[in-house]
C-alpha cells in the first residue's frame, strides 16, 4: 500500500513537471518580438507646390556635380541617391544633407566617380546621364537629368521628356562643353502670383561655363491647356516674365536664365 502511494506521488511530480515545461515553452514562443522594416515610401505624391526646389549643375570640370537644395525644411537629414549610366555600366552616389546646417541653398558637390581610402580620384568616363532621389522625413521625390556635351553643328538639347528644349548659337560654348537638363522638384514662390497654376515645368539646364548670346527655350504644354500661358525665368532671386510666343501646345522664349516654367489660366 505504501509502495503504491509513493508510485502516486511520483506520477503526480512528473505530470506537473511536464505541464510547467510545456507551459514556458508555449509562453516563449508567443513573446518572440519581430524587427521593425523599413517603410517602403510612395515616390513623388507631395504636390510639386509643395516640394523643395533642387538643381543640378556641372562644375568647371565636369567631373562632379553640384546639388544645391533650398524652400526645403530647416531640420533633419535629406537622403540623396545618384543612379546614372557611364560606358554603359551603372554607377552610383549616395550622401546626406543636413538642411538646418546652413542657409538654404545648401550646395554640395557630388563626383561622378570614385575615390580610394588613399586618397586616388577615378572618374567615370562616358557619363550620359541618369536619376535622383531625394528622401526626407516621410518623403520622397525622384526625377531624372541628362549629361550632354556641346555640339556646336548641332546646338539644340532637351530634357529626358523631351517637354523641354534650349537651342543655343554655334558659338555659345566651346565644343564638348558639358550641360546638365533636369525636370527640378519644385520651385520657389518668390515673384509668382499667389494661387498660380503651373502648367509645366520648372525645367532647367546648366552649363560648365556661362552661354555667350542668348537661348531659345521652348517648353511643350499640356494638349489644350494654353489659356494666357506665361513663361517665367528664375532670376536666382525670383521669377521673372518672359515675353514668349505661343505655339499649338508650346511656348518659346528668350533667356540667358537656366531654370524655367510656365503658367496658366
Amino acid at each position: 500500500m505504501k509502495k503504491n502511494t509513493i508510485i502516486a506521488v511520483v506520477s503526480v511530480i512528473l505530470v506537473l513537471v511536464l505541464g510547467i515545461f510545456l507551459l514556458t515553452k508555449k509562453s516563449t514562443k508567443t513573446t518572440v518580438v519581430e524587427e521593425d522594416t523599413k517603410i517602403d515610401l510612395p515616390i513623388n505624391v507631395l504636390p510639386i507646390a509643395e516640394r523643395p526646389f533642387i538643381t543640378l549643375s556641372p562644375d568647371d570640370t565636369g567631373r562632379s556635380l553640384d546639388i544645391a537644395v533650398s524652400s526645403a525644411p530647416t531640420s533633419g537629414l535629406m537622403e540623396y541617391e545618384m543612379i546614372y549610366n557611364a560606358s554603359g555600366k551603372q554607377e552610383g552616389a549616395l550622401g546626406s544633407i543636413s538642411l538646418g546646417s546652413a542657409t538654404q541653398p545648401i550646395v554640395k558637390s557630388i563626383l561622378l566617380g570614385s575615390k580610394s581610402g588613399g586618397g586616388k580620384v577615378t572618374y567615370h568616363e562616358g557619363v550620359t546621364g541618369g536619376s535622383i532621389t531625394v528622401t526626407y522625413g516621410e518623403t520622397r521625390l525622384k526625377e531624372s537629368w541628362n549629361y550632354l556635351h556641346f555640339d556646336p553643328a548641332d546646338p539644340t538639347f532637351s530634357a529626358t521628356d523631351g517637354r523641354f528644349s534650349v537651342a543655343l548659337t554655334k558659338t555659345a560654348l566651346k565644343k564638348d562643353g558639358v550641360i546638365i537638363t533636369m525636370k527640378n522638384f519644385g520651385y520657389p514662390k518668390a515673384g509668382l502670383p499667389e494661387g498660380v497654376k503651373v502648367v509645366s515645368g520648372p525645367y532647367s539646364y546648366f552649363t560648365q561655363t556661362a552661354i555667350k548670346g542668348t537661348a531659345s527655350v521652348t517648353i511643350k504644354l499640356p494638349a489644350g491647356e494654353h489659356i494666357n500661358p506665361t513663361m517665367y525665368e528664375w532670376t536666382g532671386t525670383t521669377w521673372k516674365k518672359l515675353a514668349g510666343k505661343l505655339a499649338t501646345d508650346a511656348v518659346t522664349a528668350s533667356s540667358t536664365s537656366s531654370v524655367f516654367l510656365v503658367t496658366a489660366e
